[in-house]
């Protein structure tokens, strides 16, 4: 048994006599620990690497979850601002603590990444609608000259499956009301223009699951205008959490037309706006391209944004032109 298990068995050992938390008997361990070994057990330990999984951010701290460990932790940092929820987060932990029986700890940040498969996140699972959908006959065709038309016919030749995601995709946890989501209420907040709230909401949300992709969603949408980077590691983030419920070579639709699955298009869509805004001009034409594949009716407006680049127009050009390029509003919209 390695030392870490070792020291875990005998934290739990201390749980069931004592029937302390786990973090109360863990700091009465360490303690006793300390005494045994002959150190200050108030000395502040040595600065210690470690990797978590960042689950909601607020102004001067961020709520992780540390692989290994029992709980969360408040992480008390400066540079909180550097991660989102959903990040891989190294941290330097400088300092540990427990308050109230909530662990905490302070220190900075080293780094943050976009690692979904190191979350520890069970896949949401995929819902049959149909298995041989006709999307010929349950929209109306694109016909000429729209310049669409031609991958309108290619992407409809053929019935393909179709599915629906998770509720909680769209923010329906289970056991709650249905009418109670708390993403639309987000949504709703920032209609009235109150950022703070809707983001707050959101937080939450996403500490109680990170596969709520429309929290993602609404969170790059509130940074789409100001901070496009900032936005595309939202957007990123919730389109990767959605893709570990596809399987290899998914070849079914996802249309618009069934709501659990807005959240996942949306996260595509903003980040295909957020590319191109920020010039990966060939990025963002494979992801519009993916978007019309999965809902070839494109309710979102994409075969505009696909067309300008395809007549090789930048972002800047077209803002220029005619203002924020058509197809660009729906990804704001819950």
């Amino acid at each position: 048994m390695t030392a870490h298990r070792d020291l875990k068995q005998i934290i739990r050992q201390r749980q069931q006599k004592t029937s302390e938390s786990y973090t109360a008997a863990r700091a009465h361990v360490m303690r006793e620990r300390a005494a045994l070994l002959g150190l200050d057990a108030d000395e502040p330990a040595r600065p210690a690497l470690v990797e978590a999984v960042v689950l909601k951010v607020g102004q001067q701290s961020a709520r992780v979850r540390i692989p290994g460990e029992e709980g969360q932790v408040t992480f008390r940092t400066r540079d909180a601002w550097r991660v989102v929820p959903g990040h891989l987060a190294s941290l330097i932990i400088e300092k540990r603590w427990t308050w109230r029986e909530n662990a905490c700890a302070s220190g900075r940040i080293e780094s943050a990444r976009i690692d979904v498969a190191r979350l520890g996140l069970e896949p949401l699972p995929l819902h049959v609608f149909d298995l041989a959908y006709d999307l010929r006959t349950a929209y109306e065709p694109y016909r000429s000259p729209d310049p669409y038309a031609p991958l309108w016919r290619k992407l409809t030749a053929k019935r393909r499956p179709c599915y629906d995601m998770d509720p909680i995709a769209w923010g329906a946890f289970p056991g709650s009301d249905p009418e109670d989501n708390p993403t639309c209420d987000a949504s709703e907040l920032l209609d009235m223009g109150d950022v703070e709230g809707a983001e707050e909401v959101l937080m939450g949300v996403l500490l109680r699951d990170l596969r709520c992709i429309d929290a993602h969603a609404l969170l790059g949408s509130i940074e789409f205008r100001r901070r496009p980077e900032r936005a595309l590691i939202h957007y990123e983030i919730g389109l990767r959490i959605g893709e570990l419920s596809l399987p290899s070579g998914f070849d079914g639709v996802l249309i618009w037309g069934r709501i659990y699955n807005r959240p996942f298009l949306r996260c595509l869509h903003g980040n295909g706006l957020c590319l191109w805004r920020l010039g990966r001009a060939s990025e963002a034409l494979a992801v519009f391209e993916r978007i019309l594949s999965l809902n070839p009716n494109d309710n979102q407006g994409v075969r505009f944004c696909r067309e300008d680049l395809l007549q090789g127009r930048s972002w800047a050009e077209v803002e220029e032109e005619v203002g924020e390029p058509e197809g660009t509003q729906t990804t704001l919209l819950n």
